[in-house]
């Protein structure tokens, strides 16, 4: 079976989480997510996620912890996905959406974010954070 590699980043602001909305005509379209993508080849995980983040968002990060790891098989395409999940931080609150991917952002309060229609992964990676963020905090200061 065929591995693919993921990352994408929690990027936090003053308690607020990113979440990006999937834009019509992508793969899971209209659904809310956090910034990531493919790790190209060749391409350290922390760099890809940092790199993904500059695409999507124009945010730059200078730095990304992982904190969270995902896998699932597309039987499909015969292939299992492993999708590493970066924390990271900004002082930012301004964004430039790639609208090829994506057509909306929102800052949310994790505790709110039941409120959205997520991909798979994303509630329990956001409980997971809920529940470690004071200790996690130390991997981005």
């Amino acid at each position: 079976m065929e591995k693919g590699l993921i990352v994408h980043a929690a990027i936090l602001n003053n308690d607020e989480l990113l979440i990006l909305k999937r834009a019509p005509g992508t793969y899971l379209e209209k659904l809310w997510d956090i910034p990531g993508g493919t790790l190209e080849d060749g391409e350290e995980p922390e760099e890809g996620t940092i790199r993904e983040v500059m695409e999507e968002t124009g945010l730059n990060l200078s730095k990304a912890a992982i904190f969270y790891c995902h896998s699932n098989v597309d039987q499909k395409k015969n292939k299992q996905f492993v999708t590493l999940i970066f924390l990271g931080k900004t002082d930012q609150k301004e964004i430039k959406i790639n609208p090829s991917e994506h057509n909306e952002y929102a800052w949310v309060k994790l505790a709110e974010i039941k409120k959205y229609e997520t991909v798979d992964y994303l509630l329990s990676c956001i409980e997971y954070l809920a529940e470690k963020k004071s200790g996690l905090s130390s991997l981005i200061s």
